[in-house]
């Protein structure tokens, strides 16, 4: 009986979630089945909710729920690998701190960049609610990033780094696209897709490319560290 009631902490979370569901149903009055429901059914998508006059399609956002998608399997390969270290390799092998502790910060700036990306954070929620400007999340997200590099060069040196450098290459050109290229008048000959168009398929294109170039760079890096640990070399 005991051991069935410490399995019952994997709710807390869950139910903390809830409660924090309800207080804020409380203080701002907002329907509760807007905290719960799937957007596309508050959106009223084709009939999927027949009590919303709004019609919205169900693929609304598929491109942005996959890149949210593989932020999170980033985010998770990085945390498991590290509970994998801890709990069944660095107990056999000395000397292998560093690596994990290079897997825990990975996995911790994935969480923020998943929950930033999740919640249209640097877009909305800081600059509009906290009144922070875009620019200085931005940097504080490139310190951060500097800082991880540099502590952990030696590692990411040994690691297949073409591909971080091809999601940093991604993900500038998509803030590029975000921030600068409104000043810049384009020129649609085929007149396929409008401009708008056109920069919205740039900008969340390339940071799509960003993010599967991230996820792919962590999987096969936390392979690496794994393997690695398991035959007793050094990285």
């Amino acid at each position: 009986m005991p051991s069935t009631l410490k399995k019952l902490k994997i709710y807390i979370p869950a139910l903390i979630l809830l409660l924090l569901i309800v207080i804020a149903r409380l203080k701002t009055n907002i329907p509760i089945n807007v905290f719960l429901s799937d957007p596309a059914v508050i959106a009223g998508s084709n009939g999927l909710s027949s009590l919303i006059q709004a019609t919205t399609n169900p693929f609304v956002g598929v491109a942005s729920n996959i890149g949210i998608l593989c932020w999170c399997i980033s985010a998770s390969v990085c945390f498991f690998s590290c509970f994998l270290i801890r709990k069944k390799l660095m107990p056999y092998s000395n000397g292998y701190k560093e690596l994990f502790n290079f897997l825990l910060l990975s996995g911790l700036i994935t969480s923020v960049l998943l929950i930033d990306d999740l919640f249209l954070l640097h877009e909305a929620i800081i600059p509009k609610l906290l009144k922070i400007p875009q620019y200085l999340t931005y940097s504080l997200y490139m310190v951060t990033v500097f800082y991880w590099i540099n502590r952990f060069r030696k590692i990411i040196i040994k690691t297949e780094w073409d591909l971080l450098a091809l999601a940093f290459i991604f993900f500038t050109f998509s803030i590029f696209t975000d921030t600068a290229m409104d000043y810049f008048e384009l020129s649609n000959h085929m007149n396929i897709l409008s401009n708008n168009e056109l920069l919205v398929l740039l900008e969340d294109g390339f940071k799509l490319f960003g993010i599967i170039s991230w996820l792919t760079y962590l999987s096969k890096t936390s392979l690496l560290i794994i393997e690695t640990i398991i035959e007793g070399e050094r990285l």
